[in-house]
């Protein structure tokens, strides 16, 4: 059915339809909503490509992931992400193209093409660096881009981004681990991700130093990015252990699940043996037995955040938003969890 054919058949004007289905201010909120509710009774949608030649826009905002990135089931906080943006671009009539990494001589290519053939009208950039060429690509083509998450070493002064302050969970980790003196310390993190790597280490070493608790270098553990790979890192190190109590701060929920599950296996008790804070706060930390203590970073405030300030890029409104937004100790049952505990009262 052509807009034509529809606009004669609710007996409005073809432009009354289109600005109606473009949530045009032009059209009455009663006559819209009617307009709406006979669009979805009919099955009648306005052709994107017609669409886009009026607006000169595609619909379509691309996400760009992280080149770690190995599947939705596998990078788990990035499922969720994506799952929140989606929900948050349908309140905008927007949909999402995906743009992974790709381990080819051809990987920026890629990118290229869907830049100069318009196919996005902006981009949320989840991956924490991108190339000099990149860079070019996206100011000689003037690409709306908000950067979302973590934050790779060079951020440049004209960028809109909102951060996650990985150096601060760290250092409340610290702190609160920092309290239980007869519990060794552990950090488990990552290859893939290794200058928000260092920024979580920063913190942790920091928020411990200050309670009087050094961290040494042996009690760094390296694992891939993965729940079957931080499971295996802790059988690997069962020995040490069994052999005193442990506080290990994860670098990610993902490595928490792993990290139970070993624990569980070995017989380990938590929290009473080992002691588990990592950090994220997907969906699944909460539903784990043991349910998982972690430190939250606020999708619910970044990403409407983003898409919003994404959307006023796109429309060319001027503005530059840089922030880094701390996360909040969520204490489950992989902690001890005292009341007396002093970090509990400093952020009261």
């Amino acid at each position: 059915m052509t807009s034509r054919e529809f606009a004669k058949l609710i007996g409005v004007s073809q432009s009354t339809v289109s600005r109606a289905l473009n949530n045009s201010p032009l059209v009455p909120e009663e006559k819209r909503k009617l307009i709406l509710a006979k669009a979805r009774e009919v099955g009648f949608e306005l052709n994107s490509h017609a669409k886009s030649l009026r607006t000169q826009r595609t619909g379509t905002i691309g996400i760009l992931f992280p080149k770690h990135f190995v599947s939705m089931s596998a990078n788990m906080m990035l499922a969720h992400l994506y799952d929140c943006i989606q929900n948050e671009m349908h309140h905008y009539n927007y949909d999402i193209m995906v743009v992974y990494y790709e381990s080819t001589s051809e990987d920026f290519s890629s990118f290229e093409r869907i830049i100069r053939t318009r196919k996005v009208d902006g981009f949320l950039v989840l991956r924490m660096e991108l190339s000099h060429a990149e860079m070019c690509l996206i100011e000689e083509y003037q690409v709306p881009c908000v950067f979302l998450m973590n934050a790779g070493s060079k951020i440049r002064p004209q960028l809109n981004y909102l951060f996650s302050d990985s150096e601060y969970g760290g250092y409340i980790a610290g702190r609160y681990f920092g309290g239980f003196p007869d519990y060794h310390k552990l950090f488990i993190t990552v290859h893939e991700e290794l200058e928000d790597a260092e920024r979580r280490l920063e913190g942790y070493r920091r928020g411990l130093e200050s309670c009087g608790c050094p961290l040494e270098e042996s009690d760094i553990l390296f694992c891939r990015l993965s729940i079957e790979d931080a499971y295996n890192c802790i059988l690997q190190n069962r020995d040490r252990l069994s052999r005193q109590k442990t506080a290990i701060f994860a670098y990610s929920d993902t490595l928490g699940v792993g990290i139970i599950n070993a624990c569980r296996e070995l017989g380990l008790c938590i929290p009473e043996q080992v002691q588990i804070i990592s950090m994220d706060d997907i969906p699944l930390a909460q539903q784990l037995h043991p349910r998982l203590s972690t430190l939250h970073i606020n999708v619910e405030e970044m990403v409407p955040r983003s898409c919003r300030l994404l959307m006023e890029g796109i429309d060319r409104k001027e503005g530059l938003v840089q922030e880094w937004i701390r996360p909040r100790l969520i204490l489950r049952d992989t902690t001890v969890n005292r009341e007396d505990h002093f970090l509990l009262k400093e952020l009261a």
